[in-house]
């Protein structure tokens, strides 16, 4: 069995048990769905080592009906089987678009009859059940096309392609594993790029973090959930009750800075006062990624990317050279905003990022980390990689820690 995808979760819409139809030629045609779901589709799935569920298997309490739109909503995978004209089957179809823009594969058994004009468009995988040798065949062809959808993560939704401006908003699911994940860049050897998901504050492996700061560098206060609040107090000197006794990295920021306002864009590096200890963190950039207007709160830079750049020259600057930097973590600044498409900018920074890599191939950043901390944004950072797989800038991915 696969490890590769571990963790990943596949829901299966179909109808249950025996079922018969008849065709608009008359003939009449059973299927055994209990037996192509566990000899056909779960076979598939989990020999990739994706789990996987269909509704009735769900032990939980509570509506059938929560159970069914949450398995829907959260799946890395859906499989689908539309072989019957059955209404359910067809309803949870289009759930299941109109939430995921990937990774649904729809199949059905192999017939002369058309698919009905509503999915006519899609790409419906015929499938036989009729014996071990076709099943087998089968069973090998699907778990195929569930590796490219994984792996790929093409739009596969008629509602995303066709309104590709609709974004359905969630509430995005902390990860609590860390993981280390990097692509070697195809280009230029020795240089890699990729994500860290879960807790900023277990990350002992980077040397600079960059905060997501305003234009003001006014560091968010200690017990907010920011990335700038969450660094200003583990930088932070703490007395035996927890307590900041002296305020490092807000300190030193607001000397180099005083009270005037910064351009947007720009970076400014402190020291990483406690993290040095505790994480291993030697620097700490601030990026003015945000800028305040009266009456309207913080809004992202119109150039968010710019940040990125400024950072990775700005430790490559001489100056630098003595703190001896090689790796540097960027949160996906301006993607937790609704004003604002978190691919569209998340892609953006990557993007910045692996051009900087492949232009400046003397640079003293050997790893580029990008902070996964829910399940979102790793979906996001995981499909900008794979495009960047197809374009040959990016070598297969490699976990190299996990905990």
């Amino acid at each position: 069995m696969s490890n590769k995808y571990a963790g990943k979760k596949c829901f299966v819409i179909m109808p249950f048990g025996k079922k018969k139809e008849k065709r608009p030629d008359g003939t009449e045609v059973e299927i055994d769905f209990d037996y192509v779901y566990h000899e056909l589709i779960k076979a598939a799935v989990e020999e990739l080592g994706v789990e996987c569920d269909r509704c009735d298997e769900i032990v939980d309490t509570g509506s059938i009906h929560a159970k069914m739109f949450r398995g829907i909503f959260e799946a890395d995978l859906a499989v689908v089987d539309v072989s019957f004209m059955n209404p359910n089957v067809y309803y949870e179809l289009g759930v299941r678009h109109a939430l995921n823009k990937y990774t649904t594969l729809v199949i059905r058994k192999n017939s002369n009859q058309p698919p009905p004009f509503n999915i006519s468009g899609l790409n419906v995988l015929g499938y036989d059940s009729d014996d071990d040798e076709k099943i087998k065949a089968s069973r090998q062809i699907i778990g195929e096309y569930v590796k490219n959808g994984l792996e790929k993560q093409s739009v596969d939704s008629l509602v995303h392609e066709y309104l590709d401006d609709i974004k359905v908003e969630r509430k995005p699911k902390p990860i609590a594993k860390k993981e280390i994940i990097l692509h070697p860049l195809k280009n230029v050897k020795g240089k890699e790029i990729g994500l860290i998901t879960g807790d900023l504050q277990n990350i002992k492996e980077v040397d600079v973090w960059v905060n997501s700061e305003n234009t003001n560098m006014l560091m968010a206060r200690h017990y907010e959930r920011s990335i700038s609040g969450t660094i200003r107090y583990m930088g932070a000197k703490k007395d035996k009750a927890k307590r900041v006794s002296d305020d490092v990295i807000a300190n030193e920021l607001h000397d180099i800075v005083g009270n005037s306002d910064v351009p947007a864009g720009a970076v400014v590096p402190t020291g990483a006062g406690e993290l040095t200890r505790t994480n291993n963190v030697k620097k700490i950039f601030h990026a003015a990624a945000v800028k305040g207007q009266v009456g309207r709160g913080y809004s992202p830079i119109s150039d968010i990317a710019e940040c990125v750049r400024n950072a990775l020259e700005l430790a490559d600057q001489e100056d630098m050279a003595s703190e001896d930097l090689h790796s540097i973590l960027f949160p996906l600044m301006g993607t937790g905003t609704s004003k604002m498409d978190a691919e569209i900018v998340a892609k953006d920074l990557i993007q910045t990022a692996l051009s900087y890599l492949e232009e400046n191939k003397e640079s003293k950043i050997n790893k580029v980390f990008f902070l996964a901390f829910n399940e979102q944004d790793r979906e996001i950072c995981e499909h900008i990689y794979s495009t960047f797989i197809k374009e040959n800038r990016l070598g297969e991915a490699t976990l190299t820690a996990s905990e």
